[in-house]
């Protein structure tokens, strides 16, 4: 036993012997302070855009708060624009469904200058309806009745007042 122990201890002795500490260990000191120099760029960077971001914040934080205001007349403005927008919509369906019934009544199918002169010839001389219903007409009394759109009064206000609130 005391034989095999010498033995085992001069293994070791030759293994520890035959390792280069400077070739095998300064490549990783070498390494260990470059990642520590590239940790203290790293930091620096990351400090002045902490920095940045602070006065970013300090800056544009106090402004959006100061536009707080103008976000609630915004926002009425588009609920206007939105309740303009379906107001046009349902005086343009009502424009067209008032041009079907003229068509109709005119029995006008196409848009030739033949057709808008002729058609309207025929369709008094067929004027009678086989079936007798009463059908849609834009006429009461034999007069036109255009169909009532909106007013921009009511969206947008007077002229005169627009004026005199942005003198």
């Amino acid at each position: 036993c005391p034989k095999m122990v010498e033995q085992t201890g001069k293994d070791y002795a030759k293994i520890i012997q035959s390792a280069d500490l400077d070739r095998e260990v300064n490549p990783l000191c070498t390494n260990i302070e470059d990642m520590l120099a590239r940790l203290d760029e790293f930091e620096t960077v990351l400090a002045s855009v902490r920095a940045e971001s602070n006065s970013i914040m300090a800056n544009h934080v106090c402004s959006i708060l100061n536009f707080n205001d103008n976000f609630g007349e915004l926002r009425n403005r588009i609920d206007k624009l939105e309740q303009f927008v379906a107001k046009v919509n349902e005086n343009l369906n009502e424009v067209e469904s008032s041009v079907d019934v003229a068509e109709r009544e005119l029995s006008v199918t196409e848009y030739s200058l033949k057709g808008l002169l002729l058609k309207p010839l025929k369709a008094k001389l067929s004027a009678t309806d086989p079936l007798g219903t009463q059908s849609s007409s834009n006429l009461i009394d034999g007069e036109f009745q255009a169909v009532p759109i909106y007013k921009s009064d009511e969206f947008f206000g007077t002229a005169d007042a627009s004026v005199s609130t942005s003198s």
